[in-house]
C-alpha cells in the first residue's frame, strides 16, 4: 500500500489530532474525507485549504454514533474516491470528570462517543477493504495504561478501544486488513488545553508533543502490511513498554 495514494476516512477531523493529521496525509499525496459532526464551516474551509495541494479532501457530515449516519458517510467516502483504504478513529469526547461527580449517564455517552463510534466505523468500512487490503487506525491515549487525567470513563473509553483493535488485527489479518492504535500523550491539543496547565518541565523532552507529530506513525501503518495489533506510543517516552 506504499507506492499510490491512499483513500483515507479521519472521523472527526474538523480540528485537533484529526485535522492535524488531514493536513499531513494531503500534503504527502493521499485523499483525506474529512467528518464532522457540526462544525461544517471549519470542515469545508479545511477541505477547500488542502485541494490547493497535491492530494484530495472533501468534507463529509456525520454523527460517528449512529450506525445509519456512519454508513451513509462511509458510502459518501467510497463513492467519492472510488474506495477506501484506510479509516482513522479519531472523534471522540474528553472533559475533566471529577470520579466522585461521574454518573452513569456521563460514562455510557464517552464510551458511545469514543469506543462505540470507533466499532460502527470499523464495521461500515471493512468490507469495502476486502479487494485490495486496508488499514483500521484507533486513536487511543496513553490513559488506557495510566487512567490519564481526564476521567474514568475516558480511559475505559481508550482501553476498550485497544481490545477491539487487538480483535480486528486478529481477525482480519487473513484478508490483508490490519488494525493498529496510535496512543498520544501530553500532545498539544483541544483536550490538553482543557485540562489544568502541564508543567512542561516534568516532561521527557521538556514540551508537549505537536499533533503533527503523530503523522510518521500513521505513515508507518499506511506503509507496513507486517505491523498490526499494535499500539504505537507518541509520548516522548513518557510511558515505555
Amino acid at each position: 500500500m506504499a507506492s499510490e495514494p491512499k483513500r483515507i476516512l479521519i472521523t472527526g477531523a474538523a480540528r485537533g489530532l484529526g485535522r492535524a493529521l488531514a493536513i499531513e496525509a494531503v500534503r504527502h499525496g493521499h485523499h483525506v474525507a474529512i467528518n464532522y459532526r457540526s462544525d461544517r464551516a471549519r470542515a469545508e474551509a479545511l477541505a477547500a485549504e488542502l485541494r490547493c495541494g497535491t492530494g484530495q479532501a472533501v468534507a463529509l457530515q456525520a454523527d460517528v454514533t449512529d450506525a445509519a449516519q456512519v454508513q451513509g458517510l462511509v458510502d459518501a467516502t467510497v463513492a467519492h474516491f472510488g474506495g477506501l483504504d484506510c479509516v482513522v478513529n479519531n472523534a471522540g469526547v474528553g472533559t475533566v470528570v471529577d470520579l466522585a461527580m461521574l454518573d452513569e449517564a456521563t460514562f455510557e455517552s464517552v464510551l458511545r462517543a469514543n469506543l462505540t463510534s470507533a466499532f460502527l466505523v470499523s464495521q461500515a468500512a471493512w468490507p469495502h477493504m476486502l479487494a485490495e487490503g486496508g488499514r483500521l487506525v484507533f486513536l487511543s491515549s496513553g490513559a488506557a495504561r495510566s487512567g490519564g487525567r481526564l476521567s474514568a470513563a475516558y480511559a475505559a473509553s481508550k482501553a476498550g478501544m485497544e481490545g477491539l483493535m487487538h480483535y480486528y488485527a486478529t481477525y482480519l489479518r487473513a484478508r490483508r486488513i490490519t488494525a493498529n492504535a496510535i496512543a498520544p500523550a501530553m500532545v498539544q491539543s483541544d483536550m490538553v488545553e482543557g485540562m489544568a496547565p502541564v508543567d512542561t518541565a516534568s516532561l521527557p523532552f521538556g514540551r508537549l508533543g505537536r499533533a503533527a507529530e503523530l503523522w510518521p506513525a500513521l505513515r508507518m501503518v499506511l506503509d507496513t502490511e507486517y505491523l498490526t495489533g499494535q499500539t504505537i506510543h507518541i509520548d516522548g517516552g513518557r510511558y515505555m513498554t
